[in-house]
C-alpha cells in the first residue's frame, strides 16, 4: 500500500475572485512507487541530465541468489524487468550508468554491459577468479573503477579503466584499501571505506592507497560519498555520519546511534542519508545538523539515493521498496522562481482548478487529500493546466503541480 507523507513550510492565504481560495507553501513529498518485485534493491543509476529514466539492480536474498535489474521511464513512477527476460540471473551489487544509453551492473561473478538503455545486456569478462564484485564506480564516461573479492591470492583486487570499460587493469597494490565501498572526489582522487571504520584514500585513481584514518575495532564504515575534492560524507555502523571539508584531513561527526545508513547523497549545501527502518535524514548546511525528514515503516532497508535532474530523487530498498521524493533539495532560488512563475485558482462555478505558468511546461498535476491520500492525477505539456473535480467531495486539498525545474505545492479550498 502506498504511504504519502507531506510535510508544509511556508504557507500564505489569498481569496480570490468567486469565493475561490489558494494557499502557496513549500513541501517535501514522499511517496512509495510499486517496483514490480520483492528483491533486495542494492543499487540505483540515474543517466544525468534527465528526469524519467532510472535503473535499480539487485538480488533476492543477501547472499549469492537470483538477480533483477529493472528500468522505469516515468520518472520512478512505473518499472519493468530488463534483466533476466527470462531464466535466472546471478544477483547483482551495482549498477552504474555513464550515459543514457551505456551502463555497466556487477555482482556474483558476472559484469553485464548494455550500450542501448538497458534494452539488450551482453556478458563481459574484467577478470576469470572473482566470487563477487563489490564496488563500481565511474567518475566520467571513461574513468571507473570495480573491486571485487577473488579466489586467488590475497582474495580482493581492484581493476580500473580509462577507456569507458572497453579493458580494464588490476592495480598494483591493495595495501590500506577499504573493502567495502568506494567514491571518486575527482577523477585522480578515490576514497575507499571498509573494517575497522576504515578510510583510505587514493591520489592515483586507486592504482595505490593510504591510510586516513582507522576507527572502532570490529565496526565498519559503510558507505562514502563525495561530492567533490575536498567535501565527502562516510557512514559507519550505529547511524554515525562523519563529514569533511578538506580532503579527508579533518571529520566532524553526527551520529543517531541506531541505525546503517547505506545510501548517501551530497549536492551543494545539502546532505541525505537513508538506511535502517526506511528512515531518510537530511542536512542542510554541509553536515553540521541533521533532521529526519521521512519515518519509515520498520520494514525494511534503504540502501541507494539518486536524483534526477530537477532534484526530484528515488530511494530504493530490501523486499523492492522504492521511495520518490519531491522538493526535498530543491535550491531556493529555484523554488523562488517556481513560485514566481506559477499561479493558480479554483472557480467554484465550474468545479474546476486552474494552474498557469508564465515560463514552464506544467508536466502533472496531482491531487491529494490533507490526508495525504491520492485523489487524482492528470499529465499536461502546456503551460496552463485544468483538473476537473466536480466528483471530488467538498473540502480542502492539496495540488502538487510538477514542472521540469520542481514543483510547487499549493492548497486550497473545493467547495
Amino acid at each position: 500500500m502506498k504511504k504519502i507523507t507531506t510535510s508544509f513550510c511556508k504557507i500564505s492565504f489569498s481569496i480570490l475572485a468567486l469565493f475561490s481560495a489558494t494557499i502557496t507553501l513549500k513541501a517535501q513529498t514522499f511517496e512509495y512507487k510499486d517496483s514490480g518485485t520483492d528483491f533486495i534493491l542494492y543499487d540505483m543509476s540515474i543517466p544525468s541530465g534527465q528526469n524519467n529514466v532510472a535503473f535499480a539492480a539487485g538480488a533476492q536474498n543477501t547472499q549469492n541468489s537470483p538477480g533483477v535489474i529493472i528500468r522505469s521511464q516515468d520518472g520512478g513512477d512505473t518499472w519493468e524487468t530488463v534483466y533476466p527476460i527470462t531464466g535466472e540471473s546471478p544477483g547483482f551489487e551495482k549498477i552504474e550508468f555513464l550515459t543514457a544509453d551505456k551502463g555497466f551492473a556487477v555482482g556474483y561473478n558476472i559484469v553485464l554491459k548494455t550500450e542501448d538503455g538497458g534494452d539488450s545486456w551482453e556478458e563481459i569478462t574484467i577478470a576469470d577468479n572473482v566470487n563477487r564484485y563489490v564496488s563500481l564506480n565511474f567518475f566520467n564516461e571513461n574513468v571507473g573503477i570495480v573491486t571485487a573479492f577473488v579466489t586467488s591470492g590475497v582474495g580482493f583486487e581492484i581493476y580500473t579503466t580509462n577507456d569507458g570499460g572497453s579493458t580494464w587493469t588490476i592495480t598494483d597494490s591493495i595495501d590500506n584499501v577499504g573493502s567495502i565501498s568506494l567514491d571518486y572526489a575527482d577523477e585522480t582522487t578515490v576514497f575507499s571505506v571498509g573494517n575497522n571504520e576504515r578510510i583510505a584514500k587514493s591520489i592515483d585513481g586507486g592504482n595505490t592507497w593510504e591510510t586516513v584514518r582507522t576507527g572502532m575495532p570490529q565496526f565498519f564504515s559503510l558507505e562514502v560519498f563525495f561530492k567533490d575534492t575536498n567535501n565527502g560524507i562516510v557512514a559507519s555502523e550505529d547511524g554515525k555520519l562523519e563529514i569533511t571539508h578538506d580532503g579527508g584531513e579533518t571529520w566532524n561527526q553526527f551520529a543517531t546511534g541506531y541505525h546503517n545508513f547505506y545510501g548517501l547523497y551530497y549536492t551543494a549545501d545539502k546532505l541525505l542519508a537513508a538506511g535502517t527502518d526506511q528512515d531518510l535524514y537530511i542536512s542542510e548546511d554541509n553536515g553540521e545538523n541533521w533532521t529526519q525528514i521521512h519515518d519509515g515503516e520498520g520494514t525494511s532497508t534503504f540502501y541507494e539515493i539518486q536524483l534526477f535532474a530537477n532534484n526530484s530523487g528515488l530511494v530504493c530498498g530490501s523486499q523492492g521498496t522504492m521511495l520518490k521524493f519531491e522538493d526535498v533539495l530543491l535550491g531556493i532560488e529555484d523554488q523562488n522562481t517556481i513560485t514566481e512563475t506559477i499561479t493558480s485558482f479554483y472557480t467554484a462555478t465550474n468545479k474546476e482548478l486552474t494552474v498557469a505558468s508564465t515560463k514552464e511546461t506544467i508536466e502533472q498535476v496531482t491531487l491529494y487529500s490533507t490526508s495525504g491520500q491520492l485523489v487524482k492525477s492528470i499529465n499536461n505539456n502546456s503551460n496552463t493546466a485544468v483538473i476537473h473535480i466536480s466528483d471530488v467531495p467538498d473540502g480542502m486539498y492539496i495540488a502538487s503541480i510538477k514542472t521540469l525545474k520542481g514543483s510547487k505545492t499549493i492548497k486550497f479550498l473545493k467547495f
